[in-house]
């Protein structure tokens, strides 16, 4: 009699635990409502993996292209229909005027790597939203402007790719590099070697360079100083 009360002891506890035992199929972590406002020092894989996202996952759905750059104060979405959220944008924008745009200027800018000129910025170009610098295999690759790394990591089509956030309105990206010599989160300043240029998915040792003014690209040599 009390070895049988001992079993059905023991079987009422495992089916108690097996209760509240969570499906392996269900992300418990994963955010699937509302949305996140990007903060200075922010990147997109950091509020992926805080919200149970996969950066790439999260970038399809925001409809945030390579190479992933997010600009402060950008609505990142989790859930919701994108009519709610135009409905949402209109009625802000009626009570509270937009604040214009900040001008990029030349001031501060400086090359990120002494080269010819191969491939030129082209609005109209979805491929060409920066210029291509020849270059040496190995030779140093510097920080156009004081800033933090937001991106430091291999994209396809981009080789090892840098991002640096500017302030709150700015970033550039670095593309097509051999090694990276900088890390994610790292405040770093201008003219520092932060990588090393190469031929990674291209077809000839170079560097892919970009400037973004609120997370759209302006033509990098009207804002660099004049080649020499």
């Amino acid at each position: 009699m009390f070895l049988r009360f001992v079993l059905i002891a023991v079987m009422l506890a495992i089916s108690a635990c097996s209760s509240h035992t969570p499906s392996p199929h269900v992300s418990a972590n994963k955010v699937m409502t509302g949305s996140y406002k990007v903060k200075r020092g922010d990147t997109l894989y950091s509020i992926a993996s805080r919200h149970g996202w996969s950066f790439k996952e999260l970038a399809r759905y925001n409809g945030i292209s390579a190479p992933y750059a997010v600009n402060v104060g950008q609505t990142i979405r989790f859930g919701g229909s994108k009519t709610t959220t135009r409905t949402t944008t209109t009625t802000a924008s009626k009570g509270k005027p937009v604040a214009p745009a900040t001008n990029v200027t030349l001031r501060g800018w400086a090359w990120p790597l002494q080269g010819t000129v191969i491939g030129r910025y082209s609005a109209a170009d979805k491929l060409s939203k920066g210029i291509r610098i020849a270059a040496t295999q190995g030779q140093p690759v510097f920080a156009s402007l004081g800033g933090k790394v937001a991106f430091a990591t291999n994209i396809r089509g981009y080789g090892n790719l840098i991002i640096l956030q500017h302030g709150t309105s700015h970033a550039s990206v670095y593309g097509h590099n051999s090694k990276l010599l900088v890390k994610e989160g790292q405040t770093v300043s201008k003219g520092q070697k932060i990588a090393e240029a190469g031929d990674l998915d291209a077809d000839r040792v170079q560097l892919y360079f970009e400037i973004r003014q609120n997370g759209k690209p302006v033509n990098p040599l009207s804002v660099l100083p004049a080649e020499s």
